[in-house]
C-alpha cells in the first residue's frame, strides 16, 4: 500500500469510490475485536424519514465470502486498513468480476476503504482511503430484536404526527430495496443524521443468506456515508418458510452513527 496516500487520509482527505458489481458472500468471523460503545439516541428531527419496501437479495454461490476476500488483500494492506479504522464496527470485504478484492472497514477512527488499483486493465496493488470520525461523536444503538405480535397492526413510521416525509437520494437506488428490509425504527435511525445535509447518500452492503429446512437466516451489513455522517448496521435475522420480510425474527439489530471530518478545501 502507498503509505504516502495513507497519510494523506489520515490528514482528513476523503475519496468515494465508484460502484461497481455487489457480489454478497457468506458470514464468517471478524478481523479485529468487536468492542461497542455505549448507545445513544438518534439526532432529533420534526421531519419523517422515508420508508423503504424490502427488495429481492440475490444471492451467489460461487461468490467468496467475506472473510475469504478479507485473505485475498496483502498482509500489509490488511494490517493497515485495521490501524487506521481504530476498534472495528462493521466491516466487510468482496470481489469484484475480475477476482480483485476489495474491503470497507468502519471503526471508532474512521471509515476506510481499500479498492485496487487498475494498470493496463489488470489491478496491480490496492490502495486504502480513510475519512476520520469525529471524536465524541460515535453513537451505538441495539434495537428491539423481538419477533412481532401476532395479529398487531403495522407499524407506525418514527416521527412527529402530520410532519412532512423526508426523502434521501441512495446512490445506488438499489440501497432502498436493502434498507426496507428493516423494522421501521432501524430504517429511521440509519437516514435521519442525512436529513439537513440534502446530499446524495453513498450506500453500500454485503449480506448473506443461509436456506435451511425450517428457516432461512439472513446476515447483512449496510452503510449510508456522505463526507460529513455516517451510519451502518450489523444484523441478522430468520424467516420461516413462506412468511414475509416484515414477519422476520431478528436477531440481532446493532447500529451506529457518526460525524466525519470534512476533507480540507481548496486544490487536492
Amino acid at each position: 500500500m502507498d503509505e504516502q496516500a495513507w497519510e494523506r487520509e489520515f490528514a482528513g482527505r476523503d475519496r468515494l469510490p465508484e460502484h461497481r458489481d455487489r457480489m454478497p458472500g457468506r458470514q464468517d468471523q471478524l478481523p479485529g475485536r468487536q468492542d461497542r460503545l455505549p448507545g445513544g439516541r438518534a439526532e432529533d428531527s420534526s421531519g419523517v424519514t422515508q420508508i423503504h419496501e424490502p427488495g429481492a437479495l440475490p444471492t451467489d454461490p460461487e461468490t467468496p465470502d467475506r472473510l475469504r476476500s478479507w485473505e485475498l488483500l496483502p498482509d500489509d494492506v490488511r494490517t493497515r486498513t485495521l490501524e487506521k479504522a481504530g476498534r472495528s464496527l462493521v466491516w466487510w470485504a468482496r470481489v469484484y468480476a475480475d477476482g480483485a478484492p476489495f474491503a470497507l472497514v468502519l471503526g471508532d477512527r474512521g471509515l476506510c476503504r481499500v479498492q485496487p488499483v487498475y494498470r493496463g486493465g489488470r489491478a496491480q496493488e490496492h490502495r486504502g482511503e480513510r475519512v476520520r470520525v469525529e471524536p465524541g461523536s460515535l453513537r451505538t444503538r441495539s434495537f428491539d430484536a423481538r419477533p412481532p405480535q401476532a395479529g398487531g397492526g403495522p407499524a407506525a413510521a418514527p416521527g412527529r404526527p402530520g410532519a412532512p416525509v423526508e426523502r434521501l437520494v441512495l446512490d445506488p437506488p438499489e440501497a432502498q430495496g436493502v434498507l426496507g428490509h428493516f423494522p421501521l425504527d432501524v430504517q429511521d435511525f440509519l437516514q435521519r443524521p442525512f436529513l439537513a445535509d440534502r446530499r446524495t447518500v453513498s450506500a453500500e452492503w454485503y449480506y448473506d443468506e443461509t436456506v435451511e429446512p425450517t428457516h432461512t437466516a439472513l446476515f447483512v451489513l449496510l452503510c449510508l456515508s456522505t463526507d460529513r455522517h455516517v451510519t451502518a448496521i450489523e444484523a441478522r435475522r430468520t424467516l420461516e418458510p413462506g412468511a414475509t420480510p416484515d414477519r422476520a425474527r431478528w436477531h440481532a439489530l446493532t447500529c451506529h452513527q457518526a460525524r466525519l471530518v470534512p476533507p480540507p478545501a481548496g486544490p487536492r
